[in-house]
């Protein structure tokens, strides 16, 4: 043996400590690679320099892009506070959102909201409940381009009320040609409150939770 040299074991590689169970290579595990591999050289043909010296290269690169990382999480992270601060803001505001369901919780009136692509002489306004199936009908004449309403009284074709439950509603309109006009349903209503999750701001307006970027208009 070579006076000066300490001898390892040839599986000197499998007895270092094992590597995170991150399917990602972080500098921790970089590190433990390079020693392992520094242990288990041949020692009459260790390493060269330039070879050792481009590792090093690159273990100062991952560091450098591990802490960038880091630091643009906490960049985001901080965004993220400041965006969810001004959305508060909209608490109290009425705002419109593309949507046609109804929560009919209790006896009385519901507001329908729509737009017209273009002027419309007659207007039918379907209301389904929670199976499909088709249970008011509203019929409306000359509608003009843009947002307009509808009240629904909350009763069946037969002029019976229907029992409390979610209901959806479609319109269809046609123009004094008998063409199709396009119409977009669309809630609107104000901000009683505003919910942090996982995966997104919504907006409370008359119980019904809405996604705030699907938010169309706001106004005091």
């Amino acid at each position: 043996m070579i006076t000066g040299l300490t001898p390892f074991a040839a599986d000197a590689a499998s007895t270092a400590t094992p590597l995170s169970n991150s399917n990602a290579l972080g500098k921790d595990d970089f590190l433990q690679l390079l020693v392992a591999q520094l242990q288990a050289q041949d020692p009459l043909d260790p390493q060269s320099a330039e070879d050792f010296s481009a590792q090093l290269a690159q273990f100062s690169s991952l560091e450098q892009m591990t802490n960038v990382n880091t630091n643009l999480e906490q960049i985001q992270k901080f965004e993220q506070a400041v965006n969810n601060s001004s959305l508060v803001n909209l608490i109290g505001k009425n705002i419109d959102a593309p949507g046609n369901r109804i929560d009919q919780n209790s006896v009385g009136t519901k507001t329908l909201n729509y737009k017209l692509e273009e002027d419309a002489v007659n207007v039918d306004i379907e209301i389904f409940d929670s199976t499909g199936k088709q249970v008011a009908t509203i019929s409306l004449a000359d509608q003009q381009a843009g947002a307009n309403q509808a009240v629904w009284s909350g009763v069946d074709n037969q002029g019976k009320p229907v029992d409390p439950g979610v209901y959806t509603f479609q319109v269809k309109a046609a123009n004094n040609t008998g063409a199709e006009v396009a119409a977009q349903t669309f809630i609107s209503g104000k901000i009683t409150d505003v919910v942090f999750e996982e995966d997104g701001a919504f907006a409370i307006v008359d119980g019904q939770k809405l996604a705030v970027s699907e938010v169309s208009r706001v106004s005091s």
